[in-house]
């Protein structure tokens, strides 16, 4: 691990390094999914969520009612027979809430699990009564970073695999919920200072 993040040099770095050891310190839980793709239908073929010491609570493949793009295996690898004997969203979200209900979530673009979470309810005609506690890790590491973009007039936003790498963090990003999951808590341990 590099020491990018171990040393913050400007007052917004030190800032971001005390809100990450406050989220850190709050004992959250990491969640990551990996979906059919990336449009209003699509759904959650793949989901990890790991509990606050980095141990898995949750891994498991979901069947989808959709078949799985093609495009989208080649980013994540997951295939149709790969979920084919997997349980289905309304069999594992009792589980998957009783993990994250009252737990603050940290996710790397939360604003995306969060959509397709609900996304995937919609598909089973589940309704989506839930308001959970979200931390979004990449909005985070945006601020901490400090690179302006003046296209979109805010803040240049990083790929996982980039807030990684910029720590020198040796965990590969595989585009798999778990490998995600534990990229995204050792970026915010890193952030805060903090062994992963």
């Amino acid at each position: 691990m590099s020491d990018a993040g171990l040393t913050p040099k400007s007052p917004i770095q030190r800032d971001v390094a005390a809100l990450a050891e406050r989220i850190v310190n709050a004992r959250p839980v990491y969640l990551d999914t990996e979906t059919t793709g990336l449009e209003r239908r699509d759904e959650i073929v793949e989901i990890s969520i790991l509990d606050s010491d980095g141990s898995v609570l949750l891994q498991s493949t979901v069947k989808p009612l959709q078949p799985i793009p093609a495009a989208s295996t080649r980013v994540h690898g997951i295939t149709n027979a790969d979920v084919a004997a997997s349980p289905a969203w309304p069999v594992l979200w009792p589980k998957i809430r009783s993990l994250i209900f009252s737990r603050t979530i940290v996710a790397y673009n939360a604003a995306f699990d969060l959509r397709m979470m609900q996304q995937t309810h919609t598909q089973y005609r589940l309704n989506w009564r839930e308001s959970f506690e979200w931390f979004d890790l990449m909005a985070l590491f945006s601020k901490y970073r400090g690179d302006w973009d003046p296209l979109r007039r805010s803040m240049r936003l990083f790929k996982l695999e980039e807030a990684g790498r910029y720590f020198g963090i040796s965990l590969p990003n595989a585009h798999r919920a778990s490998a995600d999951s534990l990229l995204t808590r050792a970026v915010l341990h890193t952030l805060a200072g903090k062994p992963y």
